[in-house]
């Protein structure tokens, strides 16, 4: 029996595909162990494994959390800096206690996330192989494909491609903070240096959540990328209380800015005031940043609730207002429900850029959005059936996608698992 390490942040939308691919590791009979920095999560617990925590002192729980909470704050190029920053720390912790905390447990195999960087090298120095998963939006680069932090669509013009090399050296500029680490601790240790974040990746075998159908045109991804669609659970997510009789015969929109970048009460008030009087029931998840509460009473009375049962909503919808976050991109996608996208930051504006690419929504930048805006486009993508119709045939590559089920199978072959 293979004994598997993970390591990922410690955040909702990277633990839940984690936990359903470990899950899935487990089934087919390997011990895992999560390895992570801030406090133990709930989710890990329940799901019955192990967690090791790896800040110590160079990144206590307490500070990661205030990270995070910051981060929940903030939006565009100053939620993408605060989100360098707590990766720089997060690499210096890592690369520190990460590889005595691994040998001390006696880990055979990793599986790293795409942005846990120094991941890889934590496997290499303990000599044991490494798998990297991308939770997130895809972050290799292309000179033709915008970054993912950005809204913009791929486009054959000098004006597009210029942009899109001037953003991915703006991009490198970022990484700088965490790649410097890397290869600070790698010269140390006598191991091949990355000039390059992208060399910090697992030459094995790399899983993607995305569905390959949802991905712009690619010419330069690795030969072993594999696209698998999401990482969910077999019965889904835990479940989630919530008050299913207050739902009526209406048409239902349900509302989601996720769990962490969640904290900017005015737009789910702009989310309210566009939807009222659409004859519409709407149904708001807040996450942990705004307690329902605080809202107060809203126009057209929406069911306003700190989290939901996300898919089971997602199935009775007509449309999704989301921040673009992948895990609820892809549970809107899998439901073939056509979806507005508000992105705040990070690969967000990628992702939200992906959706109107294919056809299944359309996108308003944060610092366009009005209720009138809003509310036009909640009208047109729900009166248009193209919208739907794309969503739809994206569902159709998630299912032949194969899942957590069929990554834990190439895994384990790539990786050389013994059971």
């Amino acid at each position: 029996m293979s004994y598997i390490g993970i390591m990922c942040p410690n955040t909702s939308g990277h633990l839940n595909p984690m936990i359903a691919l470990a899950d899935a590791l487990r089934t087919r009979g390997h011990r895992v162990t999560f390895f992570l920095l801030g406090d133990p999560p709930a989710s890990v617990k329940t799901a019955g494994f192990q967690i090791v925590l790896l800040g110590g002192s160079i990144f206590p729980p307490d500070q990661y959390r205030a990270g995070l909470q910051r981060l929940g704050s903030l939006q565009g190029r100053a939620a993408l800096k605060q989100t360098f920053a707590m990766g720089a720390r997060a690499a210096e912790a890592i690369l520190k206690v990460g590889p005595t905390a691994a040998r001390a447990a006696g880990i055979t195999a990793l599986l790293v996330d795409q942005a846990s960087f120094p991941g890889g090298t934590v496997a290499d120095e303990l000599g044991i192989p490494f798998a990297t998963v991308c939770n997130a939006l895809l972050l290799h680069s292309e000179p033709t494909v915008p970054p993912f932090f950005t809204h913009w669509q791929p486009q054959d013009s000098w004006l597009s491609r210029t942009r899109t090399r001037v953003a991915w050296a703006g991009l490198n500029r970022l990484y700088a903070p965490i790649l410097t680490r890397i290869q600070e601790r790698r010269r140390q240790l006598g191991l091949p240096i990355p000039t390059q974040i992208a060399a910090t990746w697992s030459d094995r075998i790399q899983i993607s959540q995305q569905p390959e159908a949802f991905e712009f045109p690619r010419q330069e991804l690795p030969n072993q990328l594999r696209f698998v669609g999401p990482l969910r659970l077999p019965n889904g997510y835990q479940p989630v209380p919530f008050p299913w009789d207050r739902l009526d015969s209406r048409p239902l929109i349900y509302a989601s800015l996720g769990t962490l970048q969640n904290r900017v009460e005015g737009t789910f008030r702009t989310i309210v005031d566009a939807c009222e009087g659409l004859e519409t029931q709407l149904v708001i998840s807040t996450g942990h940043g705004v307690a329902p509460e605080k809202l107060g009473e809203l126009p057209g009375h929406p069911i306003i609730v700190p989290y939901a049962p996300q898919l089971d909503l997602l199935s009775r919808s007509a449309l999704a207002v989301t921040h673009a976050g992948l895990n609820t991109v892809l549970d809107s996608l899998s439901t073939g429900v056509p979806m507005v996208t508000i992105p705040i930051t990070n690969e967000q504006p990628g992702i939200a850029a992906r959706v109107a690419w294919a056809g299944a929504g359309e996108n308003i930048i944060p610092k366009q959005l009005t209720p009138e805006r809003l509310r036009a486009a909640v009208v047109r993508v729900r009166s248009d059936s193209s919208y739907r119709t794309a969503a739809e045939q994206i569902r159709e590559s998630i299912k032949a996608g194969g899942g957590a089920p069929r990554a834990a199978a190439m895994i384990e072959q790539s990786l050389e698992l013994t059971l």
